[in-house]
């Protein structure tokens, strides 16, 4: 085990002992890497507790003790309708090999197939 960890020990010290490759004109250089343009910046100011929030005020039409006043839109001439929206994707299907009449094989694979749906989508419509 020792006769091992000799033999390491100087192939690694005949490795370093260079400081250039066989063969290498130049220094090798360390690389300089640019900084990346994704990197997020720190924070401009050292990170605080933030303030407690102020208490919010009451609006001035609710009354303490009594429920508060829900207002609808009375003038709002329109209904709600469902309109239907196609869509079409591309999916691959299986057709497996057959033999046709003059004895030629075709070999099977999957081959595109379009398949067309849609959903009912919810519209506003004004007036009536």
């Amino acid at each position: 085990m020792r006769a091992l960890a000799v033999v390491a020990v100087s192939i690694v010290a005949m490795l370093g002992a260079g400081s250039m490759p066989a063969g290498a004109t130049e220094p090798l250089r360390p690389t300089v890497l640019a900084p990346t343009p994704f990197a997020i910046p720190p924070p401009p100011a050292p990170l605080e507790p933030r303030p407690a929030p102020a208490a919010p005020s009451k609006p001035p039409h609710v009354q303490p003790g009594l429920p508060p006043v829900v207002t609808y839109p009375c003038c709002a001439a329109g209904y709600w309708a469902y309109q239907w929206v196609p869509t079409a994707y591309t999916t691959y299907v299986w057709v497996p090999g057959y033999v046709t009449a003059d004895g030629t094989m075709v070999a099977g694979g999957y081959y595109p197939q379009v398949v067309t749906s849609g959903y009912y989508q919810r519209v506003w419509v004004s007036g009536y």
